[in-house]
Order: structure tokens, then C-alpha cells, then sequence
């Protein structure tokens, strides 16, 4: 090949390269110009700061450009179902309950444990066995409590049938999806354990019983941290990033993790099933797992790390369930089954 032929070869493989495009090489064969830029999502407000904390040392590693799309849950799924063929994004943030509903409807791809290296550094359950994604971050179930009004240290889920809760409780609504988990948290409280007809049976007996100091119930997460910051509440079962992130403006309101434990709320890292940056996909769902990336996660969203390893500054630490012997995980497949026959039961015996 001439020189000055060559030469514009190799700058033609320079600027299709930079585009991601496939070209044919020096000898004749095809080839394609590996395209190290991913779309990820996140839930938005303070989700934004994923960009400084991972797509940003993630490119400065030279692994590749990470660009940001707002989605719940929700309409993530339902992007992935329209988009199917050809996904407008690489990787989806989900709560675990919608990560399931992807993985049975063949919208994502399987992510096994041994393809992440961080992986052995995660708590249980952090990636599930049936590989629908892994845990970014955990939110937890607790209690919000404000300390100017129940002078008593709350130790217990079975704490809010004491008198001095009376007409103080905020119970979320059978139309709000969390209330799952505080039925969970009712029933490991009083029967040791949330999967048993007869655990279950337990729980709403005792929500029966509870109706008559419960002040109102919500649908709005919002509405209870409203609420107990002018005082008309003292206390309701919470997201604890919600809780943690109250703290810090009105510090008279603690997030208590009852002795039985809470129950962990996973948010789940999940690849688009044809997308075709599945490599580079695991690459940066392995990043987020990482000690340093976690610590950054845990201070700016102030949530639950998936590692037990990370160093976490004291103020923040008072703020974040890291109690991991009393952080347990649901059995969310069992839980998507029954979710409607519960809140049901919940709104006849419980909210009516």
C-alpha cells in the first residue's frame, strides 16, 4: 500500500474508532471499533450526584463515558418492554420487586456472581442466585421516631402498641406497595419469621388491635416526614434514607432500627437484555461495587452500603443502617405473589 494511502487509512480507523463504527482493517477483514460509552439510569433528585461519584472516576479509570437517564422504576420497565429490540439504555436501576417482574418477562440479562470480582465482598443476597442484577445501594425499612415527643428509647416494632403512641402512629396505606414490607417487619417482630400463613395471620391480628392509636395513613412517602416535622405525628414506619435525610434537618427525629431487624430494600443494577454493551455493562456494575465508590454512595445518599467493609465517617454513620445483623432480606418472590392478597386484607381489617 502506498504511504500516503496508508496513512488516510489509518486516519480513517482513527475517526470511525472515536465513532463506534464498524471498519474494514489494513488486511482486508472487518472489524469493529470497540464503543466504550454506556447509558445508565437512576431515579433522579439526589441520584444525580452518580455522575461525580461514578461515571466520573469511571472514565477517568478509562473504562468508558457513563451518560445519566432519569426512570423510576416503573417506567424504566416499561421502556424495557416497548424497547426490546433495541434499548435506549444499557443499564437500569430497579427496585428489587420490578428487577423480578424484568427478569420474568426475559427483559434482562443474567448476571452471575463469579463475572463480578467485588462480588465476594458483598453481604448475602446482595446479588440474588437467579441473577435478574445486583445491588448499587440497600435502602431499609425502619421506624421514624421524634424524641421530643416519646422520651422513651423505642427499641421494638411491638413499641407502637404502647399507650403513649396513641393517636401519634402514621401507618402507610394498603394503596402504597411499601406497606408490604411493614406487614413483613410486623410479622418477623412477632412470629420470628414473614413467610407462614400463621406468622401472617399474627401480624394483622396485631394491626387489628393497633387501629385505634393510628392517627392517619399515607400513600405519599412525603406525607409522614411533613407531618412529623410540625409535630402532628411521632412516629411511622419509614424508608430509612428518607429518615436519615430528615435527620439532618431536624435532628429531634432518629431513625430506630427495632431489635427484630428491618427489612432491606435493595436497588438493583440490571442489564437490558439486547443491550450490546453487555461487557462494558458488568465492567461498571462491578465499579459501583467497589469500597471507595460504596463510602461515596453512602455519604452522599446516605443509604445502606452492599459491603460490610466500608469506612464511614461517625456523623454519617448515626445517620445509616449499618447494623447488618439486623438488616434481613425478604423473600420478594414470595412477596410479589402475595402482595395483592395482603394489601386487600389490609385495607378490609387494618385501614377501613
Amino acid at each position: 500500500m502506498p504511504i500516503l494511502n496508508r496513512r488516510k487509512a489509518l486516519q480513517g480507523a482513527l475517526a470511525a474508532a472515536a465513532g463506534g463504527i464498524a471498519l474494514p482493517s489494513l488486511d482486508g477483514s472487518w472489524a469493529m471499533a470497540q464503543d466504550k460509552s454506556l447509558v445508565a439510569t437512576h431515579f433522579g433528585g439526589p441520584y444525580q450526584v452518580l455522575k461525580d461519584i461514578i461515571a466520573t472516576p469511571f472514565k477517568q479509570a478509562g473504562l468508558g463515558d457513563v451518560t445519566y437517564n432519569v426512570e423510576f422504576s416503573g417506567a424504566a420497565i416499561g421502556k424495557m418492554q416497548t424497547q426490546k429490540d433495541s434499548p435506549s439504555f444499557d443499564v437500569a436501576l430497579l427496585s428489587r420487586s420490578f428487577a423480578i417482574r424484568a427478569q420474568n418477562a426475559g427483559l434482562v440479562s443474567k448476571i452471575e456472581k463469579a463475572s463480578l470480582s467485588e462480588a465476594e465482598h458483598l453481604v448475602p443476597d446482595a446479588t440474588p442466585a437467579a441473577g435478574w442484577g445486583a445491588a448499587m445501594i440497600l435502602d431499609t425499612f425502619d421506624l421514624m421516631v421524634d424524641k421530643n415527643q416519646i422520651k422513651t428509647p423505642v427499641e421494638s416494632w411491638l413499641d407502637l402498641w404502647k399507650p403513649e403512641f396513641e393517636g401519634k402512629i402514621m401507618l402507610p396505606a394498603a394503596s402504597n406497595p411499601a406497606t408490604v414490607f411493614f406487614i413483613a417487619c410486623v410479622a418477623k417482630a412477632v412470629a420470628g419469621e414473614a413467610k407462614s400463613p400463621k406468622a401472617i395471620d399474627e401480624a394483622f391480628a396485631r394491626l387489628k388491635a393497633l387501629k385505634k392509636s393510628v392517627r392517619s395513613y399515607y400513600s405519599d412517602a412525603l406525607q409522614p416526614t411533613q407531618l412529623i416535622e410540625r409535630g402532628e405525628i411521632a412516629t411511622a414506619p419509614q424508608f430509612g434514607i428518607r429518615i436519615a435525610n430528615q435527620s439532618k434537618k431536624v435532628p429531634n427525629v432518629v431513625k430506630v432500627t427495632p431489635k427484630e431487624g428491618v427489612v432491606a430494600i435493595p436497588y438493583d443494577l440490571c442489564i437490558t437484555v439486547n443491550s450490546t454493551k453487555q461487557d462494558l455493562a458488568r465492567t461498571y456494575i462491578n465499579f459501583t461495587m467497589r469500597k471507595d465508590v460504596q463510602a461515596n454512595l453512602v455519604s452522599s445518599l446516605l443509604a445502606t452500603p452492599v459491603r460490610k467493609d466500608v469506612d464511614i465517617a461517625p456523623d454519617i454513620k448515626a445517620l445509616v443502617t449499618t447494623e447488618f445483623s439486623k438488616i434481613w432480606f425478604a423473600d420478594e418472590e414470595l412477596m410479589a405473589t402475595k402482595q395483592k392478597e395482603w394489601l386487600d386484607r389490609y385495607m378490609r381489617e387494618v385501614q377501613s
